[in-house]
């Protein structure tokens, strides 16, 4: 059995610094200070980690690497999404034996493709200017986590849309008729798809649209806080809450709480994502699993028929969500 490839998530660990600093240490980002530099520098040695093989070649100049690119900011590396994102891409190019570059992109970087032959763009942020820099390269280029319709380049997304109308439908058929949506930043695609799921199922089911139970908490566990205190001072609150982002929902959830609501019995919630937060209570969260190792994997797999196909190749992939059903919703 061939031992486990060393990954840059193994060289953060041992150094006791975030990924995104091993990222710049690898990247040459001047702003890094010397003593991570020297820490970084000593885990690599010791680990014998290669971030990429340059020496390395493969008929017709390929390098045998792949570059995941990860816009927009450095705690994305210490997040759930991030990090479930880098699992499916690593482990899917360990059992090619393809090595991993992985890049934080920011706005003013300057990306060059000259040493990889594709690139996995996990778009986070909607960032539709650092996309098409990307595609100047003209280097194989697959984009994760977000549909692209007014760019022809091959992408692996999610259904939000079909996520959030299972965990309305969900609350419906335990009797609920005022549920209350968290929306997330309405700038971002999944944030928008998943109010748009809210309000259909509403619609389907001939329940009205109260402008008063939605609330736009921008992902930020501060600001569903006051949402939820707000919708729950109304004359006429909700008895349900579908939050777009799990850690929005288990905000909810203490607010509630804290404010003498039982959850599930006077205030049934379902979240978004499937985080771990979800069991760290004793009402465990029921949410909408977003399959991210699996979308990770298939952004893979269709990189690695465009590095082998001719240029025109096209294919777009949209991934079900999994309905989890624990303790937070209860009928009424």
């Amino acid at each position: 059995m061939r031992p486990r490839k060393v990954t840059i998530v193994d060289v953060a660990r041992r150094a006791g610094v975030s990924i995104a600093s091993v990222s710049r240490f690898l990247n040459n980002f001047p702003s890094l200070k010397e003593e991570k530099k020297r820490k970084i520098e000593q885990v690599i040695k010791e680990l014998n980690y290669r971030p990429l093989v340059y020496a390395r070649r493969l008929a017709g100049g390929k390098t045998n690497s792949v570059g995941l690119i990860i816009p927009g900011y450095e705690g994305i590396f210490n997040s759930f999404y991030g990090l479930e994102i880098i699992k499916g891409v690593g482990l899917a190019l360990e059992k090619e034996n393809i090595d991993l570059y992985l890049h934080i992109y920011w706005e003013k970087d300057n990306f060059s493709a000259s040493l990889i032959d594709g690139v996995i763009f996990a778009d986070v942020i909607d960032n539709r200017e650092q996309l098409l820099r990307i595609l100047k390269e003209r280097v194989p280029c697959v984009v994760i986590n977000r549909k692209m319709e007014d760019v022809r380049v091959s992408f692996v997304a999610i259904d939000n849309f079909q996520g959030a109308y299972s965990a309305v439908e969900f609350l419906i058929k335990h009797g609920h008729r005022k549920i209350a949506h968290l929306g997330g930043v309405m700038k971002v695609q999944c944030a928008r798809e998943r109010l748009e799921g809210y309000k259909c199922a509403l619609q389907r089911n001939n329940l009205e649209i109260r402008e008063e139970y939605v609330k736009i908490a921008n992902f930020s566990k501060l600001e569903a806080r006051e949402k939820v205190k707000e919708l729950l001072s109304l004359k006429s609150p909700p008895t349900a809450i579908f939050s777009a982002s799990d850690d929005m929902a288990w905000e909810a959830m203490n607010c509630a709480n804290e404010l003498g609501i039982n959850v599930p019995k006077d205030l049934s919630i379902i979240g978004f994502d499937d985080n771990p937060i979800c069991l760290q209570s004793k009402v465990r969260l029921t949410t909408v699993r977003q399959p991210l190792i699996r979308m990770a994997c298939a952004g893979v797999g269709i990189l690695r028929e465009l590095i082998k196909k001719e240029k025109g190749f096209f294919k777009k992939i949209i991934l079900p969500c999994e309905l989890v059903i624990r303790d937070s919703v209860a009928f009424i």
